[in-house]
């Protein structure tokens, strides 16, 4: 997760995820292999002026082309995610704009949209209103921290079994590397400030065990160029001394705690407040298992509860779970009498949905759904 305060980058957050759904996109495209979408804008914009979603997948599709222009180091390995799954990174202006004194760049998501064919991973990243506004190769940067650092992450099953920290550690190493070959300048004091954010805070335990080793830390680093290949290497050593050491088994232990608790009570809030963005939150976090294990049928309860407020996401994703039976009984009848309350709420992805199924169900199921719809959720 890249954030920006003072210092330059904080900690990650607990607990936390969008609530990124096909409902509520509104401009997309694919480039370079890369699904690119923007979600609808906020009616809340605290005041701040908001790049439109034309503009914003734009600038975003201009950052993957520096990318691919300049660091064919990232290159290689984004590649390797776009044949081992779908790349998703989703511009939306309500995401985490501001929490206390930070705020939210991007974000990467382990597989929060639904798999694909033949089980593929889902390899999102969310940019926020602040981030998709920044100058190309600063964006690009961002780009290969989330997607090449945290992306590879997931893909080789590291995120559940390596501390925050270090994980946080090894994709700022890859970002340096898209510094060093998009020609970002070293001296900025935005440059510098990180660089000594990198050392002294997040790869201050990759340091000293570079130093137990009799290595010289400094020259590892190449003197504030480092040779990001061979430090990577000298990373794996890392992972693997702290994976044997049982270091990291306990720390992503103790954090799974945490995040069950913080899960809990994001839900306990949601269910005492009748949010039906937090509700569908909620569901949202159960069908990916984000900061709770996995479980379908509590997330259809969930998106249920906010599908009957009338929320139209909410009622969109009901209608999806419905029709394909997933973690409820399948019911294509009832899953068309929810693509219709959504589509009555606005959601254009629910028109076509409900195109689709009406061409399976007969002239009678069809009136029956319409009937079901006419009685409200």
């Amino acid at each position: 997760m890249y954030r920006l305060f003072a210092p330059l980058l904080a900690g990650w957050m607990l607990a936390f995820a969008p609530t990124v759904s096909s409902a509520g996109i509104v401009k997309e495209i694919q480039h370079r292999g890369v699904h690119l979408s923007a979600m609808a804008l906020p009616e809340n914009t605290d005041g701040i002026v908001l790049l439109d979603p034309a503009n914003g997948i734009e600038n975003l599709r201009r950052a993957f082309d520096r990318i691919y222009q300049s660091s064919p180091f990232s290159v290689k390995h984004l590649d390797t995610l776009k044949r081992n799954g779908k790349v998703t990174v989703v511009y939306d202006a309500s995401f985490r704009a501001k929490e206390m004194s930070a705020v939210t760049i991007a974000a990467y998501f382990p597989d929060f949209f639904q798999k694909g064919k033949g089980g593929l991973k889902q390899f999102l990243v969310v940019v926020g209103r602040f981030g998709v506004k920044w100058p190309t190769d600063k964006l690009a940067a961002v780009i290969v921290h989330e997607l090449v650092g945290h992306g590879l992450q997931h893909f080789r099953g590291y995120r559940d079994k390596d501390r925050r920290i270090d994980l946080e550690c090894e994709a700022l190493i890859y970002e340096l590397k898209s510094h060093q070959d998009l020609g970002i300048k070293r001296d900025t004091e935005d440059m510098v400030r990180l660089r000594r954010e990198i050392r002294n805070n997040w790869c201050a335990d990759f340091g000293r065990f570079l130093r137990d080793k009799g290595i010289n830390a400094d020259q590892a680093w190449g003197f504030g160029t480092p040779d990001v290949p061979k430090l990577l290497r000298h990373f794996d050593d890392y992972r693997k001394h702290l994976r044997r050491s049982g270091v990291s088994g306990k720390a992503v232990t103790k954090t799974k705690k945490v995040l069950a608790l913080s899960f809990d009570a994001f839900a306990a809030e949601a269910e005492r407040t009748g949010s039906a963005k937090s509700l569908l939150a909620v569901g949202h976090r159960y069908l990916k298992g984000v900061g709770v294990k996995r479980n379908a049928k509590k997330a259809a309860k969930w998106v249920r509860k906010s599908a009957a407020i009338g929320h139209g996401p909410a009622q969109h994703l009901l209608g999806a779970l419905l029709a394909a039976g997933h973690g409820v009984k399948k019911d294509p009848v009832e899953a068309a009498k929810w693509f219709i309350l959504a589509a009555a709420n606005g959601i254009k992805a629910s028109r076509k949905r409900m195109a689709k199924l009406s061409k399976q169900l007969s002239a009678s199921q069809l009136k029956e759904a319409k009937r079901r719809a006419a009685s409200g959720p």
